[in-house]
């Protein structure tokens, strides 16, 4: 059976082409992917503040700078790619770092649980990124590096995890898993079926400028033909105060 992130890993090398197609979707993108690693990083450093472990507070704190310099790559080799150029940003450039405030709203297994599938999925589709840019020395090593961290970040997080299993609450550790499975896929579902939408309403509009309503113009000027086209003037009448009264 072909697990979730193979799938995934698979599905991203397929749209790597189209999606990474030349530098300034490069840039656009690794802009987005800083924003994310640094809103990552915020969130890390909230949950070691908060974490009352010495030991899962340190990892933390590891774990929050690992996302801050992930972001500082990704900022960086976008600006590199910038220089020079005119960049026009659209509205989904210009997302900003973000906390989501995980630790303070998650129990700490649901925290953990959270943590582990999400970087389970980041090294999935930074190492597909990595094998589509394998011609590309600079970029390669980037993700190379990304994801050694990103591995670091898989161990320790199921460490924890299996640490708590071990403690007696396993049937809490697999709840948690499948609960921020199925969070996850609901996300994703809601992401596709905007982008879906928008998609099939920009269809159905062009569909109907350009296929629908020419041939009912042509009909309409076939079966009503008038006298010349454009502004046309207008007999000019005079209204005495009480009609114009009546217009309010």
């Amino acid at each position: 059976m072909i697990s979730t992130d193979t799938t995934f890993s698979m599905f991203i090398r397929v749209i790597a082409p189209v999606v990474w197609r030349n530098d300034s979707k490069v840039a656009a993108k690794f802009r987005r992917f800083s924003a994310t690693e640094l809103g990552s990083a915020l969130d890390m450093l909230k949950a070691a503040e908060l974490e009352k472990d010495p030991r899962r507070r340190k990892l933390f704190f590891r774990h929050a700078l690992d996302e801050a310099r992930h972001s500082n790559y990704f900022r960086d080799y976008a600006r590199h790619m910038d220089a020079g150029t005119a960049v026009q940003e659209g509205k989904y450039d210009l997302i900003h770092a973000t906390r989501q405030n995980l630790y303070q709203g998650l129990t700490l297994i649901d925290f953990m649980a959270f943590v582990y599938l999400a970087e389970k999925r980041g090294e999935a589709h930074f190492r597909s990124l990595q094998s589509h840019f394998k011609d590309r020395p600079e970029i390669h090593d980037l993700f190379e590096r990304i994801v050694k961290d990103e591995k670091f970040h898989i161990g320790y997080s199921k460490h924890v995890l299996d640490e708590l299993a071990l403690a007696g609450r396993g049937s809490e550790v697999r709840a948690a898993l499948r609960r921020i499975r199925l969070n996850r896929a609901w996300s994703a579902w809601r992401r596709s079926g905007r982008q879906m939408g928008d998609f099939v309403s920009r269809l159905a509009l062009r569909v109907a400028y350009f296929v629908i309503v020419p041939p009912f113009s042509l009909m309409q000027r076939l079966l009503e033909p008038q006298e010349g086209c454009g502004w046309k003037q207008v007999p000019q009448t005079t209204s005495n105060m009480e009609e114009m009264e009546k217009m309010f």
